[in-house]
């Protein structure tokens, strides 16, 4: 049975000329019951998608519409966004825009409650919400006062309690720590096999190895056109995913890179299940009895780094008496590192980075909260953003300028620095990410990849000596957290800054930065570089983290064949099996 048709269904905004849709002669259909991942690069048209199967583009979203989409049998062109709630429930990428009631509790009920579920059937939905997305300690708690991630997790919670026959999740786990990605797509599955719903989840390559464990089929779009579509281990295989700028799973990679130099383990595995049994029979049959690194291969990291320009000490927070957010925290941060402080939602992280940048205050007198060597605890918001400031999660929190030009040149207007060195600082900004390009686009409408660029663009023209980004990469395709941390090292290495971000994604601080730090439930429990952190799988999981797919891969092999536990990238790997290979040819 068909749930969602399209039938050579185009699409463009308002804002857009013809030769640049969204979508375009889309045709395509989904079974009832089926997981579909959709991926593609940031702007490909995979949001799009997602708000056609309720009506929201064109009725909320205004546009040009061309061919017909119907959904659980109804036509959306004719049919309005409420029409259609009771058929679909969608999940957009940022939680905040469907999130406004002053309790947990409540803003899950919200929707059935608007469709008039009876009351008793309203507590038994919620209660069952709740329970699938961990968040019934957090049933009181006002929604603005939860984790980023906690949010993400409530605006699923509070679509699956409307239990629609479709369900359209735009980017779900983007915010969520990595044993919170699991669970959510795992809950995806299990209500779409359970109760023959249709889940479409949308992935531009971050997280592509959690929609690779669950998806029954992948279709990847490129400038608004579908340009794969199959089983997704085929999909995932084929050269085309590189170029369109779509990742592939960490362990894909690996045996695709094994595949080019000449070791073929016969299939291309995509889950890291899959990848340890084929690589388990593999070496076995080739007599590899132990995996070791090649001599020749240099694990030195950076080490030569400045004095310290964060000092932190015994820095406690409380929200209120039940919700002691930070625990005696202690630590220091030297000029010119890469920082990722990584965590379960809700493990104090925001709330660490807040206090770095005068936004929070310490509950406790005795706390010591210095930045390059000043208190900063009685100091001005606008005298700390000057040695660190901060982007937030959400780049829409901080955009309100008409367009990139002047949202950039904003904050050196406001501090009355003449205009011909606004508009230095603005052009020197905009040249980090390569934004000069796109400097007179509007705000209004502009992808999120570019969005996120300029968020951080933002506050270089105050030349803070400190960055601090909260979840940097969310929302780029592989291609571009490639660009992002490289613009990073950049203003590290060419322009002397310190840089601390918050993430979520374990490939980018095992590939990017030079030390780790694990916060769980408001304690530091893990401090070191990404190598020494990763090797200690069993305490990673006090904070809800996993390492890195390829590293959990090399773990998982160590029992059999001794590999070594801190492998952090994938080339690393394929170099690693590939002279242990060699090695047991050689012998044998």
């Amino acid at each position: 049975m068909k749930s969602i048709a399209y039938q050579d269904y185009s699409f463009r905004y308002l804002h857009q000329d013809e030769s640049e849709k969204a979508l375009s002669g889309l045709t395509l259909e989904i079974e009832a019951g089926s997981v579909v991942g959709v991926i593609g690069k940031a702007g490909a048209g995979k949001s799009t998608l997602i708000k056609s199967l309720n009506g929201l583009v064109p009725h909320v979203e205004l546009g040009y519409q061309d061919g017909v989409v119907v959904v659980d049998g109804q036509n959306t062109q004719e049919k309005q966004v409420n029409e259609m709630a009771s058929h679909v429930g969608i999940v957009m990428q940022n939680p905040e825009v469907q999130i406004f009631s002053l309790t947990v509790s409540d803003d899950i009920a919200f929707g059935p409650a608007n469709l008039g579920v009876p009351r008793d059937e309203i507590f038994r939905r919620v209660q069952k919400a709740m329970v699938q997305a961990e968040l019934e300690k957090l049933a009181n708690r006002n929604p603005n006062d939860i984790s980023g991630g906690e949010q993400q997790s409530l605006a699923i919670a509070g679509v699956l309690a409307m239990d629609p026959r479709v369900l359209g999740f735009d980017e779900p786990v983007s915010m969520l720590d990595p044993l919170g990605k699991e669970r959510v797509m795992n809950i995806m599955r299990q209500v779409t096999k359970q109760e023959g719903t249709t889940s479409v989840c949308t992935e531009s390559g971050a997280d592509i190895e959690a929609v690779a464990e669950v998806v029954d089929r992948i279709i990847a779009i490129d400038r608004g056109k579908v340009v794969l579509d199959g089983k997704p281990d085929e999909v995932l295989a084929n050269d085309l995913i590189f170029e369109i700028g779509v990742g592939r799973p960490q362990v894909t990679e690996v045996f695709l890179k094994l595949r080019q130099q000449g070791f073929d383990f016969g299939c291309m595995p995509i889950t890291l299940g899959q990848a340890v049994e084929v690589a388990q029979l593999g070496l076995r049959q080739r007599g590899v009895q132990r995996i070791q690194r090649p001599p020749e291969m240099r694990l030195v990291q950076k080490s030569d780094f400045g004095e310290d320009v964060i000092v932190v000490e015994n820095l406690h927070h409380f929200y209120n008496k039940k919700v002691h957010a930070l625990k005696g925290v202690s630590f220091t941060v030297p000029q010119g590192q890469i920082v990722g402080i990584i965590g379960q939602n809700g493990s104090g992280k925001t709330t660490l980075a807040r206090h770095l940048v005068g936004l929070l205050k310490p509950t406790n007198k005795d706390a010591v909260l210095r930045v390059k060597g000043r208190d900063i605890r009685n100091m001005r918001i606008a005298d700390i953003i000057r040695m660190i400031n901060y982007v937030f999660q959400n780049p829409d929190d901080q955009l309100f300028a008409e367009t990139i030009w002047d949202e950039v040149a904003f904050a050196p207007r406001m501090l009355d620095f003449p205009e011909d060195k606004v508009s230095q600082l603005t052009d020197e900004a905009l040249e980090v990410f390569n934004l000069n390009e796109h400097k007179d686009r509007y705000i209004f409408g502009l992808d999120e990849d570019l969005k996120t660029y300029l968020a951080i663009s933002c506050i270089l023209p105050l030349h803070p000596d400190i960055l601090l980004i909260d979840e940097p990469t969310t929302g780029l395709d592989a291609q571009g957290e490639i660009k992002m941390m490289e613009s990073l090292r950049y203003l590290r290495d060419q322009m002397g800054k310190t840089i601390i971000i918050i993430t979520h994604n374990m490939k980018t601080i095992g590939n990017h930065c030079d030390r780790v730090m694990v916060m769980s439930r408001g304690n530091l429990i893990l401090d070191g570089s990404p190598r020494q952190v990763f090797a200690q799988p069993e305490k990673l999981l006090e904070g809800d983290i996993l390492p890195p797919q390829v590293t959990r891969l090399g773990q998982a092999l160590a029992a059999e064949f001794g590999c070594p536990l801190d492998i952090l990238t994938v080339d690393e790997m394929a170099e690693t099996l590939a002279y242990s290979i060699q090695a047991a040819e050689a012998r044998n």
